[in-house]
């Protein structure tokens, strides 16, 4: 289907209004010179950078270089809040405003993590936008709309997983999670186009485009839910009017498949059964059309070229050739979806995107007193160690001098680089004799033996000595 459509949802999704003022945070509390104990102005380079990286995320470019800027921006937000406390209620603190977009009001909230929430959700928007800007008509095209809009469901889940939904209408987590569905589906759909691309067996096409169907009904089901009804206002109709025809036009791609399965098993009952589901369903998706663009419509028509005369062949060949009975639709096999597509998570530390901590320089004073005890406890250690070494080295210098040693022979390693002439000669007249070791063990084993009964006659003796000896005393007494 063409991608028109998709224009439509993303126009609602896309883009806010960016903040200023945030620049001049640290000089205007005093906070670097108080909690630092360091002169403001000595970052003053960090600063200006801080504000060029939020001047760019204002007027962020709508191509991929923008989406860079938004995730950079995105992470040194981060970096800054472990440094400077600048939550709900904290010393450094300043209220952030941005626009709603459901409702054009201005929010603001005194919470940095508010314009990190509203930074990741442009960034879900922009990779949504970028996605459904390439008409997607070669393969190379279909790989890069599908990235785009999983990358937009990652900042979507993170943003729906990671930051409270009550700073603003956008951010609730029924509209989050209508996003994310929105995303899937549409990435599901590039990966649909590519498996009819690839000529894919017709059953795995028919599970993706079911599974497209799955991701919409979540939608639509969030569309439904009476609270995401009444934050988005007048446009919930026509949303849910446009998911819903999405969602009958790729369930009769599905059915289509499944048609197309059946006749390759020769199943001509089946295929029709399929067939005609697939034509009914294209009716309903065709009747939710109304009002969309006249590439929705041809797109529409063109499927059903295509639908209509398939169902009318099969029909026709199974009345006139195969006489199969067409079962009911419910008793044959249901299409399960295969989801192939997911949402790409978002790192805001990950250095190849974020870039080294502008404020990387700033230290907390604690940190420097904790370092210079660190510092002094290391060098007290190492005096202590080394102390321990010099005396050991006295103890051995005095050994060696009880030992009357030459210094320099018991140095000299090179008289150890060649073995003795005398152990060499023991070797040779060893290697000469090979049962020598044998003849050794059998020796020393006999020797145990005599040992042993030397040892046990020793102590007969001694028991008959100590007897008499006993005895002896008795009779003296």
């Amino acid at each position: 289907m063409d991608t028109d459509d998709n224009e439509t949802l993303l126009t609602i999704i896309q883009g806010r209004s960016f903040p200023l003022g945030l620049g001049d945070l640290f000089l205007r509390n005093c906070f670097v010179l108080k909690n630092y104990g360091e002169n403001p102005e000595n970052y003053n380079e960090e600063l200006k950078k801080l504000e060029q990286l939020r001047q760019s995320s204002v007027n962020v470019p709508r191509d991929f270089e923008g989406c860079s800027v938004l995730r950079k921006y995105f992470g040194q937000l981060h970096y800054l809040q472990s440094r400077i406390p600048m939550g709900v209620e904290q010393e450094a603190a300043v209220p952030i405003t941005w626009t709603e977009i459901f409702s054009g009001k201005s929010v603001s909230h005194a919470d940095i993590k508010y314009e990190q929430a509203c930074v990741l959700y442009n960034l879900g928007a922009l990779h949504s936008m970028l996605g459904a800007m390439d008409k997607r008509v070669s393969e190379e095209g279909m790989k890069i709309s599908c990235t785009h809009f999983q990358c937009a469901a990652g900042a979507f889940s993170y943003l729906r997983d990671h930051f409270p939904h009550s700073y603003s209408v956008d951010m609730s987590h029924q509209i989050l999670n209508l996003n994310i569905n929105l995303m899937l589906g549409q990435a599901q759909e590039c990966l649909l186009e590519k498996s009819m691309l690839d000529n894919r067996k017709s059953f795995l096409v028919a599970r993706i485009s079911a599974q497209v169907v799955d991701y919409y009904k979540e939608a639509c089901r969030a569309l439904e839910n009476s609270e995401t009804a009444s934050l988005l206002g007048k446009i919930q109709k026509d949303w849910k009017k446009l998911v819903q025809m999405k969602i009958y036009y790729f369930a009769s791609i599905a059915h289509l498949h499944m048609g197309k399965q059946a006749e390759e098993q020769q199943k001509y009952g089946e295929q029709v059964a399929y067939l005609q589901s697939a034509l009914d369903k294209l009716n309903e998706a065709i009747k939710q059309s109304k009002g969309q663009p006249s590439t929705v419509q041809e797109a529409l028509r063109f499927t059903m070229d295509v639908i209509g005369g398939k169902f009318n062949s099969s029909k026709k060949d199974n009345d006139f050739i195969y006489h199969e009975s067409v079962p009911a639709l419910d008793t044959l096999q249901s299409v399960k979806g295969a989801p192939l597509v997911k949402a790409l998570p978002v790192n805001p530390t990950d250095p190849a995107v974020t870039g080294p901590d502008i404020f990387s320089k700033l230290v907390p004073m604690a940190a420097h007193e904790a370092s210079s005890l660190y510092s002094e406890e290391k060098a007290k250690l190492l005096r202590e160690i080394i102390s321990k070494i010099e005396a050991k080295n006295e103890i051995l210098d005095q050994f060696t001098d009880s030992l009357q040693l030459d210094s320099d022979t018991v140095d000299n390693l090179d008289m150890y680089s060649h073995i003795p002439p005398s152990l060499m000669e023991k070797c040779a007249a060893l290697s000469v004799r090979p049962d020598t070791v044998r003849s050794l063990v059998q020796s020393m084993q006999a020797l145990s033996g005599v040992f042993t009964d030397v040892e046990a006659s020793l102590k007969d003796i001694k028991d008959i000595l100590d007897g008499e000896e006993k005895e002896e005393k008795k009779t003296a007494r």
